[in-house]
């Protein structure tokens, strides 16, 4: 029951008066509540029903192999729904480059980058991400892909500084450094120097979240001590 970690098995997690049930598969889940539903009412407590949720880890959807690929699939596809909706209002020319800014920091990227922590990013999923905030820029600059403005050109245009994946490997920088700096019995620390059981299939193994990060440590030639510095 539960997941697996370290030495021990993560199966629930309890926040003031709720309780997350932390389960492998529906069969387990089921059973899981069951059993807590009725412990529960050996002490005269009721769980509320109405406002019991299931969800994936996270808020993300991990597929069968461990992979995110759909979960950023689905923060992407997300994202293209509000640029659509807020279609007029991002072309709208009397609308200041300064409060399109605002628009895309609170809302499109916000909805894009959600969870993006725990991200392994792969070439094609950072084309993905920055074909989607290229659609937003190009709109705000009021330029369609017809007049073929480089995207360069268009960051330029609107005073865009950051991609949009650039911005994710800051966040997974500054995660590692907050999870680091924690109590070594904080669970986040344990499960981020937890390594799993087991081997891996004869392949070539997929790039891993921690991988991605000692790779940014590389190219940005940073000091692996650096997280121990909180500015």
């Amino acid at each position: 029951m539960g997941i697996p970690e370290a030495k021990n098995n993560l199966f629930t997690l309890r926040f003031a008066d709720d309780q997350i049930v932390i389960a492998q598969d529906n069969d387990d889940l089921e059973y899981m509540a069951r059993i807590l539903i009725e412990e529960y009412k050996k002490w005269g407590l009721e769980v509320n029903i109405e406002k019991t949720r299931y969800m994936n880890i996270g808020g993300l959807e991990i597929s069968d192999d461990g992979r995110l690929d759909q979960a950023i699939k689905k923060r992407n596809s997300l994202g293209r729904r509000a640029i659509t909706r807020l279609n007029s209002i991002i072309w709208d020319q009397h609308i200041s480059k300064s409060n399109k800014h605002r628009i895309y920091n609170t809302t499109i990227k916000s909805i894009v980058t959600y969870g993006s922590e725990v991200w392994q990013l792969k070439a094609s999923a950072e084309k993905t991400l920055e074909a989607t905030e290229m659609d937003f820029w190009r709109r705000a600059a009021g330029r369609s892909k017809l007049e073929r403005f480089t995207n360069n050109r268009i960051r330029e245009i609107m005073g865009v500084t950051h991609t949009i994946t650039q911005d994710i490997k800051i966040n997974q920088l500054r995660w590692y450094g907050h999870v680091r700096r924690m109590e070594d019995q904080r669970l986040p620390k344990q499960i981020l120097d937890w390594t799993p059981q087991g081997r891996r299939k004869k392949r070539r193994p997929r790039k891993s979240w921690r991988e991605g990060f000692n790779r940014e440590i590389r190219e940005r030639e940073l000091d692996e001590d650096l997280w121990m510095d909180r500015g």
